[in-house]
């Protein structure tokens, strides 16, 4: 199937592991142009993005500083020439008990989950109305959005659980615009985020999936790779559960 992705220009957030890793080689593989931000680890960042056939360029942004948030996306801008599609992936999963986290936890949280997807978002929709093109925005959600979350991840699910209808409420807004917005909910994944909770209690997560086993990342890049494609033209304002069953809502 031909996703119709060949030159087209790709921001993702959080890209240089987990799930934003494979995607990014999952769209370079179609023939996308991908800025690919990351926050650490600068050398395993830009290994990869050369160890990937096809253009990929590394970009480095704390976005959990709005200035840095607005730095991306004009990087990303001048080195592809223009965005035609945003994926917001990054994500922060801080793990602490209600009693215990202070106000810059939160804030924190809530900066990295939701406050610079929505800021990223608004400086695409600006650039695509701004030149009357069509674009594509795809949110990474997580089933911690309709569940709720693990003891001590209070932060992480409130911001999962906006950023399902911030996507609802772009997409209602934007219809006519050209802009599609989308989210991606996923299950529990391998990914380094969690990895320290996997290595600790996977059978407890492993009993709660009814397909029994953890995605890896490559099983949820092919639906977001799908979602930010043109064969997702008449789509928006939804989220698509890729769970193993996690959810069945």
């Amino acid at each position: 199937m031909d996703l119709q992705l060949e030159g087209k220009r790709v921001l993702v957030t959080g890209g240089a592991s987990g799930l934003g890793a494979e995607l990014v080689r999952s769209l370079a593989a179609e023939g996308a142009r991908v800025a690919l931000n990351f926050r650490s680890r600068e050398d395993d960042a830009r290994a990869m993005a050369e160890s990937i056939d096809g253009e990929v360029v590394p970009i480095h942004a704390d976005l959990s500083d709005r200035s840095q948030t607005r730095g991306l996306f004009e990087q990303a801008v001048d080195a592809l020439g223009g965005l035609d599609i945003l994926v917001n992936n990054a994500g922060l999963w801080l793990t602490t008990e209600v009693g215990v986290f202070d106000d810059d936890l939160w804030d924190r949280s809530l900066e990295v989950n939701l406050g610079a997807p929505m800021l990223l978002s608004q400086l695409f929709i600006a650039h695509c109305t701004g030149e009357g093109r069509k674009g594509r925005i795809l949110n990474v959600t997580s089933q911690a959005a309709f569940r709720g979350s693990s003891t001590g991840h209070v932060p992480y699910a409130a911001a999962k659980g906006a950023i399902v209808t911030m996507t609802r409420s772009l997409a209602r807004e934007m219809g006519g615009n050209g802009v599609t917005v989308n989210a991606l909910a996923i299950g529990t994944m391998e990914s380094p985020m969690i990895a320290d909770a996997l290595e600790q209690k996977r059978e407890f997560y492993e009993a709660r999936i009814p397909i029994g086993y953890v995605a890896t990342a490559d099983q949820i890049a092919s639906v977001a790779t799908f979602l930010v494609s043109e064969k997702s033209s008449y789509m928006t304002g939804a989220t698509v559960d890729v769970s193993g069953g996690q959810l069945l809502h």
